[in-house]
């Protein structure tokens, strides 16, 4: 409890000092005072540690994905991790000649590793997981003595500049790769690097030292500035330090697997300067977004969506550690509020990578940034673990199902920056290597660690994917081509009886689910909650599960049209355009569905999908033979109008958007309307 006094008082200190004519020598002096007061308390403070309700399974126990989301998962393997020139980035961070801000190259080998290895070991891929390895030992071997394992020169980096700008957000993933490699796998040396790593940051920012300054301003100066550019310590300026204290999230983990407290001390002494640096009071606000008083938009100026969710992720493990219950208060009202209004009905988020006030969400344009999938993926299935709280995972398989592999082309394997629900292909994927590149690839090697989890007795089902569990005794798999069909198999093949409580999701869109063990009814089954089956599970044991899935039409809520303008530093901004067009899109069950012009080539090449097409809403699409093996079905066919003339319209689920070539056809130009689509359409 001392600790959240501390910064509550330090928070209104500063708020108090705007207010009044003082020097801000004087205030640093105080201020400072305070912090080095919290950080150097911490040891002393008695900590009550909060039990995750559920623990993801290794990954190694997750075996043969197979189906839609199996077959991309290979995609990412095979046509992009292997093939991706990681030698050439690793070079560049062994070289460490780096001065520009720039962070394209810098981020992609904490990400490659990470991806490579979580790869290799889910598919038992044993030439990705060596060369894994000996790309991790290339960059392990060229940390320096002081532990850093950048890319910026060493000339450049002095105990007044000990990081280039952009430097605390690349080795977040640095950071990230070492812990993942050491939990799968027991490397010591990676761990050890991650040690290291820390150690640097520790050696130079702390009390008395360097801080996450996103400026040159400084208290009372910086109190609700509005800033542009970017900064010395901390990335972007305009997101008001949030890249440097996003080193939190991976020196708290780095705390959870040592038990070393400076590693607590320090993160805690991160947080709690958040108000300060960023001179908005972002953090104490957040208490505000929690009772419904202010969107997450309103926190500060601009809200860069992915920046928030990995500091985000630094408050849940520290209220995990500590048992602080305002940490997750704020952190649930966060993502409460971006769920209610920015989050698209795909189960994105981002718009041009920040959140924008009310339900201000455009079609087209800038839109849910693969970065921004990414981190909005691992803070929900965090909160999952954490509460047991099934509206978390519900909206995991809402991202999973439609937006994580669209983002993705289908051949290649690369991800694009942004997918909007609208828009063309296949430009806008082929762009990298970027931050989003990487997020993409990094996503996807994830999707195994959100499928099961585990507690004691108690063995959970997030995810519906066709594939196998091993664990050291408790062996399943689960047959299905879910979300394509309703039914879904789960046969033990355990060779020993064993003793587990089953932990069933139940999807809370679905209206009538339906349960049977051993070909037993199971009464009274919950949409919306985790089914409890208890018994000492033998081989042969069958459990088969049917979730019906509504198809329907559905109109878009707080509608608008859009025009766009910018910040001083660039960044893309929306003002709403009144509009008495409402468009509608179909859904079947959790799967959106999109007009995917690549598709209908019944139509003219030069068709404006937004202009020349009209979907009659009044009948539901019928389903129809899907145009390729490769496909997520069903594919519907619904009637419309063209030009004023009827038609009869495909239309396949946004998931699929990545796919623009074909065996039966000639691809068009690529700047054709061809490649064009749209979740949102408008109606007769």
């Amino acid at each position: 409890m001392q600790k959240a006094f501390i910064v509550k008082i330090t928070s209104g200190f500063n708020y108090y000092m705007s207010k009044i004519n003082v020097r801000s020598g004087f205030l640093l002096l105080v201020t400072s005072v305070l912090f080095i007061t919290s950080c150097t308390s911490t040891g002393k403070e008695k900590t009550v540690k909060v039990e995750a309700r559920e623990r993801p399974v290794k990954i190694s126990a997750v075996k043969n994905i197979t189906g839609f989301f199996g077959h991309r998962m290979d995609v990412n393997r095979k046509n992009y991790l292997e093939t991706f020139p990681i030698d050439k980035y690793v070079d560049f961070i062994v070289k460490r000649e780096h001065t520009d801000w720039n962070w394209t190259q810098a981020e992609q080998h904490g990400k490659w590793v990470e991806s490579a290895y979580l790869s290799a070991i889910q598919s038992d891929d044993q030439a990705l997981l060596a060369k894994a390895k000996d790309v991790l030992d290339r960059i392990i071997a060229s940390q320096e003595e002081s532990g850093y394992v950048g890319a910026t020169a060493r000339d450049f980096r002095s105990a007044e500049r000990p990081v280039r700008g952009m430097d605390p957000y690349e080795l977040y993933f640095v950071f990230h790769a070492f812990m993942t490699v050491y939990e799968e796998t027991g490397n010591g040396k990676a761990l050890n690097a991650a040690e290291k790593l820390a150690g640097y940051f520790l050696e130079y920012f702390g009390p008395g030292k360097q801080e996450f300054w996103p400026s040159d301003l400084r208290p009372p100066e910086n109190i609700r500035h509005k800033l542009a550019g970017t900064s010395q310590f901390a990335g972007h300026s305009v997101h008001y330090s949030w890249e440097g204290t996003l080193l939190a999230d991976p020196v708290t983990r780095l705390y959870e697997l040592t038990g070393k407290q400076k590693y607590l001390d320090w993160s805690q002494w991160v947080v709690s300067n958040i108000d300060k640096w960023s001179g908005w009071d972002s953090f104490s606000r957040l208490d505000s977004v929690a009772d419904g008083k202010l969107g997450v938009d309103e926190l500060q100026p601009y809200v860069h969506s992915h920046t928030f969710h990995m500091n985000f992720m630094g408050f849940l493990r520290l209220y995990r550690i500590t048992g602080d219950e305002s940490l997750l208060r704020k952190v649930t009202g966060a993502w409460n509020d971006i769920n209610e209004r920015q989050m698209y009905i795909t189960g994105g988020v981002s718009v041009a990578e920040h959140y924008e006030h009310d339900y201000v969400k455009p079609l087209s344009g800038n839109i849910v940034e693969t970065c921004a999938t990414m981190s909005w993926m691992q803070l929900t299935q965090m909160l999952l673990e954490l509460t047991g709280d099934v509206k978390y995972a519900d909206a995991i398989e809402k991202l999973m199902i439609n937006h994580v592999f669209a983002a993705q082309a289908a051949e290649e394997g690369i991800c694009r920056y942004h997918t909007p629900p609208n828009g063309t292909k296949p430009n806008g994927y082929f762009h990298g290597p970027d931050c989003c590149t990487a997020s993409g690839h990094r996503i996807i090697s994830l999707i195994p660690t959100f499928v099961y989890a585990e507690n004691g007795k108690d063995f959970y089902i997030n995810q519906y994917l066709a594939s196998d569990y091993e664990g050291d005794a408790f062996k399943f798999r689960i047959n299905t081509t879910y979300p394509e069909t309703d039914k879904i198999e789960l046969a033990i093949v355990s060779e020993d009886p064993v003793d587990k409580n089953l932990m069933l999701r139940i999807p809370s869109w679905c209206k009538a689910p339906e349960v049977k063990l051993n070909g037993n009814i199971i009464p009274e089954v919950t949409p919306g909650t985790y089914l409890q089956l208890s018994q000492k599970w033998k081989k042969g044991d069958k459990v088969e599960i049917r979730f019906p899935m509504e198809e329907k039409w559905i109109t878009r809520a707080h509608h608008s049209d859009y025009t766009m303008y910018y910040l001083p530093g660039g960044e893309h901004m929306y003002k709403e355009v009144p509009t008495e067009i409402i468009p509608s899109a179909f859904m079947r069950g959790p799967v959106v569905y999109a007009l995917d012009m690549f598709w209908n080539t019944q139509l003219d090449a030069s068709a404006d999908l937004n202009k020349d097409i009209r979907i009659n809403t009044s009948v539901l699409p019928v389903p129809v033979q899907k145009q390729d093996d490769k496909m997520l079905g069903p594919v519907y066919e619904t009637k419309g109008l063209f030009r004023g003339k009827e038609v009869k319209l495909v239309l396949t689920p946004f998931v699929n958007i990545g796919q623009w070539t074909r065996t039966d056809l000639p691809d068009p130009d690529r700047h054709s309307n061809a490649y064009t689509y749209g979740i949102w359409l408008n109606h007769i």
